[in-house]
């Protein structure tokens, strides 16, 4: 591999940690960009930390732009970051000589991210996708009498969410909660993407992780099981595993999805089997950056990440490893408060998100630091409640 080069990541989390993990594998350095120093990529050892003031809109093609200058090479850029991919997909012209990256063409990246021009799309094709009802108006909420509850419903648009202005998902028990619920997200978020639950446990979560290289060929594939999320069954993968018993079945599937769609670059669909209809069924897809949980494939032997990273620079792939047995990814220990742990094989070799033996520092800084952080931050919002309703009672005793 050539000496003078490298990576750009977006997004220091655990997301791009993972991804920084996997290219140090093969003696990549990664250029970390986020907005705090704070990020835990930004400390492994095989990163180079940038702190940029901004990672969405416009100004991140500055910031990009600025960094590239100090590098004497053209480096492949991996985004890890779902609210800088439309900015990416729309600037895309400013960076495709700076950088190495593939996407999708803008409109199908514009569709792809959106949940409910997604469930349109998928109908449309035939896909395997929930029952479920766009709710875009007060009027379309007294649709949901006639769906089999419960039910769930998420923004469209997740900026809304990354922003703080939405819950991500909200599951209804009955037509009162679904008409409450609906008109309040209506208000926050716009559309609203409102599909019946499926029946199935929350280990029954699979996902297909993927990078499609020159002429949309699939480079590399991994599929997977989630066995916990956080918050249970509607959060962010907690733990997962390999699911070599779901490839047959799903592999085909993401391929035909990714070829109906002309998908290029780095990207996943998750799915749920339906115990009650006994069929897979696409919950959603990633477009046009890595997964949450994208270092389970490189733990598992397939390095989508570096190979990914070969592949783009013209390099022979390498030799894939033996497929490990047993392994489990897990975001966070603290997520045994959070939601416990799942039952694990007596074998298993768990591998905890930020700690690794030969790199450390992430996971000092996110526990200790990080949590330092999060602490001051819960403390000022408390204060802040506390003095607010101070306030209101002495206007009240005053009234």
């Amino acid at each position: 591999m050539p000496k003078d080069m490298s990576a750009v990541v977006i997004k220091g989390n655990l997301n791009g940690l993972g991804v920084v993990r996997s290219l140090g594998r093969g003696g990549v350095t990664s250029h970390v960009v986020d907005t705090s120093l704070l990020a835990p990529a930004m400390w492994s050892r095989h990163a180079k930390p940038c702190v940029a003031p901004v990672l969405h809109g416009r100004k991140l093609l500055d910031v990009l732009l600025a960094l590239r200058g100090s590098i004497n090479h053209q480096p492949m850029l991996f985004n890890c970051d779902e609210m800088s991919v439309l900015a990416i997909s729309e600037h895309r012209s400013q960076l495709e000589g700076a950088f190495r990256f593939r996407l999708p063409e803008h409109e199908t990246v514009v569709t792809l991210q959106d949940k409910a021009k997604f469930h349109e799309f998928a109908r449309a094709l035939g896909l395997s996708v929930p029952n479920g009802r766009l709710v875009r108006r007060a009027s379309d909420i007294d649709d949901l009498r006639t769906f089999r509850y419960p039910l769930v419903a998420k923004p469209a648009d997740k900026r809304f969410v990354h922003r703080g202005n939405a819950p991500g998902v909200m599951v209804f028990a009955s037509f009162g909660e679904a008409s409450a619920g609906c008109a309040r997200m209506l208000g926050q978020a716009g559309d609203i993407l409102v599909q019946e639950w499926v029946e199935g446990a929350n280990d029954q979560i699979y996902f297909c992780l993927f990078y499609r290289g020159r002429g949309a060929a699939t480079v590399s594939m991994f599929t997977g099981r989630k066995l916990l999320s956080s918050p249970p069954n509607i959060g962010m993968t907690a733990y997962c595993a390999a699911a070599p018993e779901a490839r047959e079945a799903l592999e085909p599937m993401t391929e035909a999805f990714c070829d109906a769609v002309g998908y290029e670059g780095m990207g996943s669909v998750e799915y749920k089997w339906d115990s009650g209809a006994r069929r897979f069924v696409i919950i959603e897809p990633t477009v046009g950056r890595t997964d949450w949980q994208e270092e389970i494939a490189t733990l598992c032997g397939a390095n989508i990440p570096l190979d990914a990273y070969r592949h783009e620079l013209e390099l022979p792939l390498l030799a894939r490893a033996p497929a490990a047995r047993n392994v489990i990814w897990r975001s966070s220990c603290l997520e045994l408060l959070k939601v416990g742990a799942p039952k694990l094989p007596a074998a298993a070799k768990l591998h905890d998100g930020y700690w690794r033996r030969d790199d450390p520092m992430p996971a000092i800084v996110q526990y200790s630091l990080g949590a330092a952080a999060s602490a001051l931050r819960q403390s000022r919002r408390t204060f802040k409640l506390l003095w607010d309703r101070r306030r209101k009672d002495e206007a009240f005793s005053k009234g």
